[in-house]
């Protein structure tokens, strides 16, 4: 009987240390869960914060991209979806959240990524529009009075209608001229006709040229900045008086140079 009573008394003790144990075992479970379960909510409210976030640089991206006149990135595209498990694969709901969680992440992180691409990009076109605008002419390259425009005209000399590829801006003897834009000197010499002339490429297609000057202050190869002083207006050439001619090459075209001079002098016909 003692026997049997230390027996039943010892798996008696043992079952309830073992129901104990797996109670506390329990309890802590049940924390780490809820422990575990709060995380989740902090990260799916963070990552819905995240969200909200890419869709403000998105509409940001383009507002940007109308005002710089670029292509608008379609929505669909924004969205970079891919392909997963669907929540009916997953038994588990605990593990089914997770999955889900898992794949917002994975998903804004190709958003924000992608993102970042189309700012380096806009950032790129903005650089290169200022570029552009740097090396196309806008200003007036020497203050005076603008004597003979573009268009036909009776030449001077012979009468006969012909012509003129540019305009005569009258001024003083020696009064400086000016780059009417970025570019690099392609030519600075004596051209029949006009005398001492210098030519600057601009690139992008833009070309200007300076005849009848006085003197010559810069050299072939030569890269000038727009203001830059390059000439002084004279007489050289075939001409009546001193006065600068100034003309603009578009794509190897003559065109219009006050269609190209953004900026004011006391100019008159």
């Amino acid at each position: 009987m003692i026997l049997i009573s230390l027996i039943i008394g010892t798996v008696s003790f043992l079952t309830y240390n073992q129901r104990l144990i797996e109670h506390k075992r329990t309890n802590i479970l049940a924390r780490e869960n809820r422990l575990l379960s709060d995380k989740l909510t902090k990260i799916e409210n963070q990552l819905t914060r995240f969200k909200q976030t890419i869709i403000e640089l998105s509409e940001f991206d383009s507002k940007l991209r109308l005002s710089f006149a670029m292509d608008l990135i379609p929505q669909d595209v924004r969205l970079m979806g891919v392909g997963g498990l669907n929540h009916e694969d997953v038994m588990d709901e605990g593990q089914a959240d997770l999955i889900q969680t898992e794949n917002t992440l994975a998903e804004l992180e190709r958003q924000a990524q992608f993102q970042k691409q189309s700012f380096a990009e806009i950032v790129t076109y903005i650089q290169q529009q200022d570029k552009v605008l740097s090396h196309t002419p806008s200003i007036w390259p020497v203050g005076g009075w603008v004597s003979s425009g573009f268009g036909y005209r009776n030449d001077p000399f012979t009468g006969r209608r012909v012509m003129h590829r540019g305009i005569d801006i009258v001024a003083p003897p020696g009064t400086p001229i000016v780059a009417a834009a970025d570019g690099r000197v392609n030519f600075a010499g004596v051209k029949s006709g006009y005398g001492k002339t210098v030519q600057i490429d601009h690139g992008y297609g833009y070309t200007t040229f300076y005849g009848h000057c006085q003197s010559i202050r810069v050299r072939y190869g030569q890269v000038v900045r727009r203001g830059h002083v390059i000439a002084t207006v004279g007489r050289t050439g075939k001409t009546t008086g001193y006065h600068l001619h100034y003309g603009v090459k578009v794509s190897g075209k003559w065109v219009n140079p006050r269609n190209y001079i953004l900026n004011n002098y006391a100019v008159v016909e």
